[in-house]
């Protein structure tokens, strides 16, 4: 007999060596409190936000499902994270991964979630409906890129040894077009350590200039960057290069990130556009909306004509001239320019592969894709 639970707060432990050792390599089990120290370090509380699946008795699959709200350039957008998806090995075949999917949709639905994202191989969850979707870019930066370029003064230091620094670097975060609450001080820094990352702030001649991310790697990933001086990019390129003292880094930017986009587009040896996350849309115009108000924070480019999409089974959008660019077609608007399935209706709107959709030419030039994403820091 098969049966799901809402996992209780001493259960914690049970639930990492479960996860541990479900998603066992033969290179050895993953180290979960290094990996998510947010959900799973010490003095996490994250037990009920995961969903157990008991088989006979014993349980034989969970999953965590992390509902946040994003403020994305003052548009709310409700999110549904799902992640430490995984199924007993001696249960697999049984259609338990299929069980745990639903209940997860069924309970973002009930909370009024507008999108869900998640990361993992595409094949096992195109089929629930999720598609490599927003986009994100990352910069190939290698020493000899920045080697004719001085540090000028710009160092990088220990986030976690600055109180004051730390206090700093979350005001930052909290200006920036797309947040969702971390917390205090100290669940602030706990967020920036996802994906085995270290938090650094960036100084200029011994003060406070910024903060990133630095996630362990070969090459390690520069996976959060803030900072509000553009003029310092190329000194802290070249203490980036000096910190990490190896081959090369990977940087990680959002479509909003213009400047830092600008310039790394210029300097590092390449770089390449992929997608965010992948996602399951359920509120498509307020997925649209959110997407369009970031956009207007760097293009303020007027949408002139009108496209009517319709999503098969789940509605239309009319996307024209309006203070919000984006509203649920009405039964009197005209008939839809182009009809998609769910998958190709996220790609369309919000893929870096968005041209090369089934269809794409139907869509205004310039009009898409919007520029969806989330901070790899606050997936799970």
């Amino acid at each position: 007999m098969v049966h799901l639970e809402q996992a209780q707060p001493e259960q914690l432990q049970e639930l990492l060596a479960f996860a541990e050792e479900a998603f066992r390599t033969p290179e050895g089990k993953v180290d979960f409190p290094t990996l998510l120290p947010k959900l799973y370090g010490p003095g996490a509380d994250s037990a009920p936000l995961h969903t157990v699946l008991y088989e006979d008795g014993a349980p034989a699959g969970l999953y965590c499902l992390k509902i946040q709200d994003f403020n994305i350039a003052g548009t709310a957008l409700r999110v549904g994270g799902i992640g430490t998806v995984c199924v007993d090995g001696r249960s697999r075949g049984k259609g338990h991964l299929a069980l745990l999917m639903q209940d997860a949709q069924e309970r973002m639905q009930a909370a009024g979630c507008d999108i869900a994202m998640l990361g993992g191989q595409r094949q096992r969850y195109e089929r629930f409906g999720y598609v490599p979707a927003g986009a994100h870019w990352e910069f190939t930066l290698t020493p000899r890129n920045v080697r004719d370029i001085r540090t000028g003064g710009v160092a990088l230091a220990p986030l976690a040894e600055y109180p004051s620094w730390l206090e700093s670097a979350r005001a930052l975060h909290e200006k920036q077009p797309v947040t969702c609450a971390r917390g205090g001080d100290a669940s602030f820094l706990t967020v920036l350590q996802s994906w085995r990352a270290e938090p650094y702030a960036v100084l200029q001649d011994g003060m406070f200039a910024g903060y990133c991310a630095l996630a362990e790697g070969k090459p390690p990933r520069l996976q959060e960057l803030v900072l509000p001086d553009a003029a310092l990019l190329p000194a802290f390129a070249a203490a980036l290069a000096q910190h990490t003292g190896v081959a090369g880094v990977r940087v990680q930017l959002y479509p909003w990130q213009r400047a830092e986009l600008a310039y790394f587009a210029s300097v590092a040896e390449q770089g390449v556009c992929v997608p965010n996350h992948s996602y399951r849309v359920f509120h498509w115009a307020a997925a649209a909306r959110a997407a369009m108000a970031l956009q207007r924070t760097y293009d303020d480019t007027a949408i002139l004509d009108e496209f009517i999409l319709e999503v098969e089974n789940e509605g239309r959008l009319r996307f024209g001239p309006g203070a919000e660019g984006v509203r649920p077609a009405e039964p009197q608007d005209a008939a839809p320019d182009l009809v998609l399935p769910p998958p190709d209706a996220a790609r369309l709107l919000f893929g870096p592969d968005s041209p090369l959709v089934p269809g794409a030419q139907a869509v205004p030039a310039g009009l898409l894709p919007l520029p969806l994403a989330f901070p790899w820091a606050d997936g799970i």
